[in-house]
C-alpha cells in the first residue's frame, strides 16, 4: 500500500477543505473509516468535517459514536461553496445528488465493486479483497509518515479495529489484507470499548421485528424470505440485524428480510431488503445488482432499497404492504431461479467447449 499511500496524498492535499460524505445508512465500517480519514487529514492540514444521510439506528452503532467522540453531521445537503471537494468511503457509488456536480470527488474508497453510475474520482482505491474499508484506511495510516499521539492513535485504532470486526462478522471472514491491518492496529486498540459496544444485546425494537419476520416466513426451494412489514427510520437496521440472526439459525442457503422503511417527518419511504448467504459461492452483489443499481453485496452479505416516497401518503397502508410484499418475494423468487439456471447455462457451455476441445485433438 506504499504506492497507493503517496497517490492518496498527492490527490488529498489538492483541495482544502473537504466533505467527507457517507451515503445511504452510516454503518461503523463507514463510520470508521471516514474518522480515521478526517484524523489523518487533520495531520496534513487539510480541513474536513464527516456528513451522513441518515442517523444511527443501532443502540451499538449510537455508543460506538459517543465513546470515540466521533464528530458526525447528519444531514444530507451540505454547503458546496464551502467545500472544495468530497470523498466518499465504504460506498459503491460515488455520484453524490447536487454535490458531484458541483464539486470533484478527490477520493472514493471502497472494498465493493464500483457501481456503474460512479462518477470519476481524483483517486479511487477499491480493494474487493478486502473485507472491510476499515482495513484499506489502516494499511494507508501505516504506510503514511503521520506522527499522532497515543491518545489519538488508540481512538482511530478502537474505531478501525470495530469496523473491520463489523464487516467481516467478528473476523469470522479475514482476508489477508484485514489480517495485515489488524496486525498494525492490534497495539492501539482499547479492547474496553469494543467489548463494552459487543456487550450491548439488541434493542427492543429489533426483536419485535424479529419475532415478526419469523412469523411471516416464506420458503421457496432453497431460500427463505421474511417480511417484517413497516419499520420506523429510527430501527432499519434492525432488518439487517433480523437478516444476521436468521441466517445463523437456518439451513437455507439465502435468506432475505425486507421491511418498509418510513420517515415522515422527511417525508421518506423506500423498500429495504437485507440478504445473507451460507456460501462465499452465491454472489450476492450480482443477484442485487440485477435487481437495482440501488444496492450491493460482498461475501455472505448484501442489501438493496427501492424508493417509494410517491406512497407515503397511501390511504390504505395494508394494500401497499401487500403489493411491496408480493412483489418482493417474486422479485427473489426470480432471482432464485435465475442464478441456478445462469449455473447450469455456464457448466454446459463448458462441457461444450472441452467436447470441442477433445475433438479437435
Amino acid at each position: 500500500m506504499k504506492k497507493e499511500a503517496l497517490l492518496f496524498l498527492e490527490a488529498v492535499t489538492r483541495y482544502n477543505p473537504v466533505a467527507i460524505y457517507i451515503p445511504g445508512s452510516p454503518d461503523p465500517d463507514a463510520i470508521a473509516s471516514a474518522y480515521a480519514l478526517k484524523s489523518i487529514l487533520d495531520k496534513l492540514s487539510v480541513g474536513a468535517d464527516i456528513f451522513a444521510e441518515r442517523r444511527l439506528s443501532l443502540p451499538q452503532n449510537q455508543a460506538f459514536l459517543e465513546k470515540l467522540k466521533i464528530p458526525v453531521r447528519f444531514r444530507k445537503e451540505i454547503s458546496t461553496d464551502k467545500y472544495k471537494a468530497y470523498i466518499v468511503p465504504d460506498f459503491q457509488d460515488n455520484k453524490i445528488e447536487g454535490i458531484s456536480d458541483r464539486i470533484p470527488c478527490v477520493l472514493h474508497i471502497d472494498h465493493h465493486a464500483k457501481s456503474e453510475s460512479s462518477v470519476d474520482a481524483d483517486l479511487s482505491l477499491i480493494r474487493i479483497d478486502a473485507g472491510s474499508t476499515s482495513t484499506i484506511v489502516a494499511l494507508l495510516l501505516k504506510n503514511l509518515d503521520l506522527v499522532f499521539s497515543e491518545k489519538e492513535l488508540a481512538s482511530i485504532a478502537t474505531a478501525l479495529a470495530y469496523g473491520i470486526q463489523t464487516d467481516t462478522d467478528k473476523y469470522n471472514y479475514t482476508s489477508e489484507l484485514d489480517l495485515e491491518a489488524l496486525e498494525y492496529l492490534a497495539p492501539h486498540v482499547d479492547d474496553a470499548i469494543i467489548q463494552e459496544i459487543n456487550s450491548i444485546p439488541p434493542s427492543a425494537e429489533t426483536l419485535e421485528y424479529y419475532t415478526a419476520a419469523k412469523e411471516n416466513e416464506i420458503i421457496y426451494k432453497d431460500w427463505a424470505f421474511y417480511a417484517v412489514g413497516f419499520v420506523n427510520s429510527k430501527s432499519r437496521d434492525s432488518i439487517a440485524i433480523t437478516a444476521d440472526m436468521l441466517i445463523k439459525r437456518s439451513d437455507y442457503k439465502v435468506v432475505a428480510a425486507f421491511g418498509i422503511v418510513e420517515n415522515r417527518n422527511r417525508e421518506e419511504l423506500y423498500l429495504d431488503v437485507s440478504m445473507r448467504a451460507d456460501s462465499s459461492e452465491i454472489d450476492l452483489n450480482r443477484i442485487i445488482k440485477k435487481i437495482t443499481p440501488n444496492g450491493g453485496g460482498r461475501q455472505f452479505k448484501g442489501a438493496y432499497q427501492v424508493k417509494l416516497d410517491y406512497f407515503i401518503s397511501a390511504p390504505d397502508r395494508e394494500l401497499l404492504w401487500k403489493v411491496v410484499k408480493d412483489t418482493t418475494v417474486e422479485t427473489l423468487k426470480s432471482s432464485r431461479d435465475s442464478l441456478y439456471i445462469t449455473g447450469i447455462q455456464g457448466f454446459y457451455g463448458n462441457l461444450k467447449k472441452r467436447i470441442f476441445s477433445f475433438l479437435q485433438k
